[in-house]
């Protein structure tokens, strides 16, 4: 029996020594080695970045390009409009290049295009694309490059509408996380996003149907196929070498990922290998507005304040934090100034990020806006010493009264329910005690009445009593049982005995 009790404990122990290994292994304590030159995992729905490597540096996007030139003819066309390719738009691709035989003076739609451009990934239908929507190729690359500065991809510049390789063609994988979040958002994106495959009918140079289907093994069925990926789209030159864009989705939670400078397996497994550990190592942290600061920040026009910016945080924020990481470990960082100037944009912001450099996350987590709202102020003069504006104290009383103002409003309200509250309660005591006196009457009326009618039957006894007495001192009434009958509620008595008093009297007679 010792011996078992022995056994019991050691195991026990060793379970102990054992346990909090196995829970830091539940998630990865850094993110796995990549053979991509960069790489970067976002939020889609914030834009927070979880993990890079390099995400800055410049690269060759190659087809991932397609991407920016999808959602900008979703935003700027109809897809069921109808084009006509032109020499250029199919003369001008390398002939080794992807393309789906488009030839000048074909008649196509949009969405054709689009499906041929991103399923797979045609150079010439891309270029189709761009004269459809812009009416040149070079037209709608000047609107690329004005919507990527839009989204915030500074350090990118497109020179086509395909991502064939051109030394001025070059972006970074931060930019395209960033293209591709702005993407997801664009109405009817993710159908070409998602598309595994498409078939575009006969034209009126092309007599047979063109079959397509994509080329991005993580969302088809594959030996890469990744569970929960949304779609993506892939790119390949000699210069970039394979580049992806891929989106996943756990719960609530939508990754995207961008790899660049990749061996033709490696995006994959590079890709699946910075899911995994996003998903299995972050929680969604939230930073309630309750707990974040709000400033009140005077307008000057010279010496003279004007006006006054209220600036509050309008939202709760929604940040991924790795597993051993919780809000105590972030920075806040408001991006208010102490005085603005009439005419200056009010631009504030909240910079959230890690209070130490980490080895496990980007520390980085974001820059959010706040809110704000533009009031005028009393005008005040700015003190010479301090530089800081003069207090006036007609705008505290102002307030103060304000504040009373509510205060007695609210007392006045809390004061009139306190007194419905009351009245209700006499109301109730005074129906109670009046239905209680009425039952009390009713039964004091009720016991008279029966009272007096037992006092009735008593008087009628004793007369019928008094009456046979009489009769029979009289000798008239024959001796024997009397019994006496009293009507109820009836106050006259009478009695009978064989026969009545009545009857006797006519015998007499």
């Amino acid at each position: 029996m010792k011996r078992y009790i022995c056994f019991f404990f050691l195991w026990i122990f060793i379970g102990a020594l054992l346990w909090p290994s196995t829970v830091w292994a539940a998630y990865g304590e850094t993110p796995p080695a990549t053979a991509s030159q960069t790489s970067v995992v976002m939020d889609a729905a914030t834009g927070q970045v979880l993990v890079e490597k390099g995400m800055d540096h410049m690269m060759y996007p190659a087809s991932i390009t397609k991407i920016m030139t999808v959602l900008l003819a979703l935003e700027n066309s109809d897809p069921d409009k109808i084009h006509t390719m032109s020499y250029e738009a199919t003369h001008s691709i390398d002939p080794n290049s992807t393309h789906i035989a488009l030839t000048e003076g074909e008649q196509i739609s949009l969405r054709d295009l689009m499906y041929a451009t991103m399923v797979a990934s045609a150079n010439d239908a891309a270029n189709g694309v761009a004269e459809c929507v812009a009416g040149s190729i070079d037209q709608f690359v000047a609107m690329m490059n004005e919507k990527a500065k839009e989204i915030g991809a500074v350090n990118t510049h497109f020179a086509n509408a395909n991502g064939l390789h051109n030394t001025d063609h070059y972006t970074t994988a931060y930019d395209m996380a960033l293209i591709t979040r702005y993407a997801l958002g664009v109405p009817g994106f993710r159908e070409y996003w998602k598309a595994e495959e498409y078939t575009i009918q006969p034209t009126n140079k092309q007599a047979k149907a063109r079959q397509m289907g994509t080329q991005h093994s993580m969302f088809v069925e594959s030996q890469f196929t990744y569970e929960g990926c949304t779609g993506g789209k892939l790119g390949y030159t000699d210069e970039a070498r394979h580049t992806s864009a891929t989106s996943a989705k756990r719960g609530d939670t939508e990754l995207i990922c961008i790899t660049m400078g990749s061996q033709k397996y490696e995006k994959y497994e590079d890709t699946a290998a910075l899911f995994d550990y996003c998903f299995d190592s972050f929680d969604k942290v939230t930073l309630s507005k309750l707990h974040l600061k709000g400033f009140v920040i005077p307008v000057m026009d010279g010496e003279t304040q004007v006006q006054e910016v209220r600036i509050y945080p309008d939202n709760s924020i929604d940040l991924l934090l790795h597993k051993q990481y919780s809000a105590d470990d972030l920075s806040l960082e408001y991006q208010v100034p102490e005085v603005y100037h009439l005419g200056e944009d009010v631009i504030p912001s909240l910079k959230v990020s890690l209070k130490a450099q980490s080895g496990s996350m980007y520390e980085d987590l974001g820059s959010f806006p706040l809110q704000f709202s533009l009031t005028d102020t009393v005008q005040q003069t700015l003190d010479e010493a301090t530089g800081l504006p003069v207090k006036d104290n007609s705008v505290f009383w102002k307030n103060l009264l304000a504040t009373l103002k509510w205060v007695g409003i609210t007392l006045a309200v809390v004061a009139g329910c306190a007194v419905l509250v009351l009245l209700a309660a006499w109301l109730r005591c005074f129906l109670h005690h009046r239905k209680r006196k009425r039952r009390q009457r009713r039964r004091e009326k009720l016991e008279a009445k029966q009272a007096a009618e037992q006092r009735a039957r008593q008087v009628a006894i004793l007369r019928a009593r008094k009456r046979i007495e009489q009769e029979r001192a009289r000798g008239t009434r024959q001796p024997g049982p009397v019994q006496i009958y009293i009507q109820p509620g009836s106050q006259q008595p009478y009695s009978r005995i064989g026969r009545t008093a009545t009857a006797a009297r006519k015998g007499r007679r």
